[in-house]
C-alpha cells in the first residue's frame, strides 16, 4: 500500500510525486483569508438587515435622529413656577361647575362616512385654539380675565396643564411628588380645599412636592364629557395625571398618587425611611401572594430583590387597588406607566375595573413587570376605613393588615357609595386629623 503522504505536494524546493493542482494556491489563499472575508460578509449582511436601524441613522444623518421636545398633553408651552406646590383655585371649582364641560372644552359633532347613521363627537382642549404667539394669547387672556370672572376661571382651567415646576435652586428639588386628581363635581369647595391643604401640609412637613389635577381635565384622552359618569372608566384619568407630574416635575426620584377619597393622618412618617429605601421596602413586600386575593394562581416572587422595584402597589382582599400607589422616576418606571396607560388597554372591554385590572393582567402575563412590582400591606400607605375596632392585638400582630388603624399613614374611603357619604367620610378623617 502507498502512504497517503506520498500524494502531498512538497513545499520548500522539495520535489512531490504528483504536480501541484493548478487550483492549488486559490485554494490555499481563500483558506488564509477565509476568516476576513466571512467577517466583511456578515457586516455586510448586518448593514443591509439591520434591525437597529437608529444606529445607522445616527452614523450618516445628524439630523434624522432628533426627537421632537416633550410637552404638556394639550398644549405645545409651557408656563413654569417656582412653586413646588402646584394646584388648581380649588376654592372657585363651582364656577367651574356652573360653566360645564361642553364650555370649558371645545365639543364638534362629526359624522363617520363609514358608520354616517352615528353620531360621534371629537373633544378638544381649548389651548388647541391659543395663538401661537405666546404674547399674543397672554395679552388676550388677560383682558378676557379682567372682563369676567368665569372667563379668567375658564383660562386658569385649561393653563393649569401647561404648569411647571422650574425651580430657583436645583439642589432642592422635591424627591417626593404626591399626585391627586380631584372631581370637582363629587365634592364642594370647602372640601376640595381641605384635600388639597391636607396634602400640602404633609409635604411641606417632608419637603415633597404637590402636583394636583382635576378628572375632568383629561377629557380630551377619553374623548368625551361624559366618562366621569362610567366610575371604573374614570379612573383611567389617574394614571394620566401622574404622567403629567412626571413631565411637571422631571427631576423627582419618585410619585406618590393619592385618590381624592383618601387623607393624610400621620405627617411624621417620612416616605424614604419608612417605605421606599430598599431597607424599608423589603421586610414589608409581599412575597408568592396571590395577585388576585385570596387564591389567585399567578403569585408574586419569592426571590424580588427591594432595590429593582419600580411600582409600590397594593390590594383589598379581592383585587389590586390604584387608589394609593408609588413609581420610581427613570426610564423603566416611565415605560411601565406608558405601556399600562395604553389605548389598547383604556378600550379593552373586559377589564371591568380599568387600570385595576389592566395592571392585573399586565403583573399576570408579563413576568418583567411583575418583577419589577411590590405589593405591600393596604395598611402601608392606603388603609381602608372601617368602623369596627381593630386595636386589639391577635396573635402578635395589631389589627388587620388592611383597614385602618389610629398612627397608620393614609386613611381611604374608596368604597364610599355615593357623594354624601364620601363628604362624611372626608370631614369625619379631616376633623380627626386636626384633632391630633
Amino acid at each position: 500500500m502507498l502512504g497517503t503522504n506520498k500524494f502531498r505536494p512538497k513545499f520548500k524546493g522539495q520535489k512531490g510525486i504528483l504536480p501541484l493542482s493548478s487550483s492549488f494556491n486559490r485554494i490555499d489563499n481563500f483558506k488564509r483569508y477565509r476568516s476576513g472575508i466571512i467577517i466583511i460578509g456578515l457586516l455586510i449582511l448586518w448593514f443591509l438587515f439591520d434591525p437597529y436601524t437608529n444606529i445607522r441613522i445616527r452614523l450618516y444623518s445628524k439630523s434624522a435622529f432628533t426627537l421632537p421636545p416633550a410637552h404638556p398633553l394639550t398644549s405645545k408651552n409651557v408656563i413654569p413656577t417656582n412653586s413646588k406646590y402646584i394646584y388648581p383655585a380649588v376654592e372657585k371649582s363651582n364656577l367651574l361647575v356652573q360653566l360645564g364641560l361642553n364650555k370649558l372644552f371645545k365639543v364638534t359633532d362629526i359624522r363617520d362616512a363609514k358608520a354616517p347613521d352615528v353620531e360621534q363627537i371629537v373633544v378638544k382642549s381649548l389651548n388647541y385654539f391659543d395663538d401661537v404667539n405666546e404674547a399674543v394669547q397672554k395679552a388676550k387672556e388677560e383682558e378676557e380675565n379682567a372682563s369676567s370672572e368665569l372667563e379668567k376661571v375658564k383660562n386658569n382651567f385649561k393653563n393649569h396643564d401647561k404648569v411647571v415646576y422650574t425651580p430657583k435652586d436645583k439642589n432642592k428639588y422635591p424627591e417626593v411628588v404626591i399626585v391627586t386628581a380631584l372631581d370637582f363635581e363629587k365634592y364642594s369647595n370647602g372640601d376640595l380645599v381641605n384635600l388639597v391643604q391636607n396634602r400640602i401640609d404633609y409635604a411641606f412637613q417632608q419637603d415633597y412636592g404637590l402636583y394636583v389635577r382635576y378628572y375632568q381635565e383629561f377629557a380630551p384622552v377619553f374623548n368625551s364629557v361624559k366618562f366621569m359618569k362610567k366610575s371604573e372608566e374614570a379612573k383611567w384619568a389617574r394614571i394620566f395625571a401622574l404622567r403629567a407630574a412626571m413631565f411637571a416635575f422631571p427631576k423627582a426620584k419618585w410619585f406618590w398618587y393619592l385618590d381624592q377619597d383618601s387623607l393624610i393622618m400621620n405627617p411624621t412618617i417620612n416616605l424614604k425611611q419608612y417605605l421606599l429605601s430598599p431597607e424599608a421596602l423589603s421586610p414589608v413586600m409581599l412575597r408568592e401572594k396571590s395577585i388576585i386575593p385570596p387564591d389567585g394562581l399567578i403569585k408574586t416572587y419569592k426571590n424580588s430583590n427591594a432595590e429593582d422595584m419600580r411600582i409600590i402597589i397594593t390590594q383589598s382582599d379581592s383585587k389590586l387597588e390604584t387608589y394609593s400607589f408609588l413609581v420610581k422616576n427613570d426610564y423603566l418606571g416611565k415605560c411601565i406607566i406608558e405601556s399600562w396607560s395604553n389605548h389598547l388597554f383604556r378600550s379593552y372591554g373586559n377589564f371591568p375595573f380599568g387600570p385595576d385590572s389592566a395592571l392585573t393582567h399586565a403583573l399576570q402575563w408579563h413576568p418583567y413587570i411583575l418583577s419589577k412590582t411590590a405589593i405591600v400591606p393596604a395598611r402601608t400607605i392606603a388603609a381602608q376605613q372601617t368602623d369596627v375596632d381593630i386595636s386589639d392585638v391577635t396573635n402578635g400582630q395589631q389589627g388587620d393588615h388592611i383597614h385602618y388603624n389610629k398612627g397608620d399613614l393614609v386613611v381611604s374611603w374608596s368604597d364610599c357609595q355615593d357623594t354624601a357619604q364620601c363628604q362624611q367620610s372626608l370631614k369625619k378623617y379631616f376633623d380627626l386629623s386636626k384633632s391630633k
